[in-house]
């Protein structure tokens, strides 16, 4: 991934060692090496990566000698079996900025010397019983896990996943919850609307008895009318 330029730009700026030096038509200058130069953008090595600079942004280059040009210099001088001069030119690119660089230089140490502290520690190693490995490798020999990207330990691990549970199944519950109302109120909106529609039918047809229930039978609106002989219309 290349480096943003707003840092780079932060980073460089404050850099007193000449170097080619990009000035850009907005304000503000790339501060590396150019290692490439094409009709439309200028490729400049900045120690951390390259950055593409659009020629249409360049005001004017400033050509120099940079930090980087004197690592390839050095570099370029030393055996591969050179493990003081490797483990130097480390320390001088990590003191210029040039982290890239600086890990280069280690890995060759680490090539001739793989116990090396001073290579394994500028590398992020750590040592556990006696011997280096990365930092993955130490946190799980030394018992830790990854949960979500970060090293914790088990007892923290476990916590996490039954708070994480209890969650879902609080969530689940809840959900159940209100399903059950749902239901609840959609049972209740059909018996009202059976009622309005039994209600609407007595009101169209007011000749159809209505039923006091089960086993009741008709109600008073179907009862015979009486006379003079029998007032109560009902039958002896």
């Amino acid at each position: 991934m290349k480096p943003s330029l707003s840092l780079l730009l932060l980073a460089l700026c404050c850099s007193t060692a000449a170097a080619d030096v990009v000035y850009l038509k907005g304000g503000g200058k790339v501060t590396g090496r150019i290692v490439k130069r094409t009709d439309t953008a200028l490729q400049v090595e900045v120690g951390a990566g390259t950055i593409g600079v659009p020629t249409s942004s360049v005001d004017r280059i400033v050509e120099g000698r940079s930090p980087l040009d004197e690592y390839a210099e050095r570099a370029s001088a030393l055996q591969p079996g050179d493990r003081n001069g490797w483990t130097e030119l480390g320390r001088w690119a990590s003191d210029q900025g040039l982290s890239r660089q600086s890990r280069e230089a280690y890995n060759r140490v680490l090539a001739i010397d793989p116990s090396d502290p001073e290579a394994n520690d500028a590398m992020g190693r750590a040592q556990v019983n006696g011997q280096w490995m990365t930092e993955d490798e130490a946190n799980q020999a030394n018992g830790f896990v990854k949960l979500d990207g970060e090293w914790m330990t088990p007892n923290e691990a476990q916590a996490i996943a039954r708070q994480r549970a209890a969650e879902d199944d609080a969530e689940r519950a809840h959900a159940a919850a209100q399903a059950r109302v749902a239901d609840a109120e959609q049972r209740a909106h059909e018996a009202e609307e059976r009622a309005k529609a039994a209600q609407a039918q007595a009101d169209v047809q007011p000749g159809i008895p209505l039923y006091w229930g089960w086993g009741w039978g008709p109600g008073p609106m179907s009862w015979p009318a009486g006379d003079a002989s029998n007032p109560s219309g009902l039958h002896p």
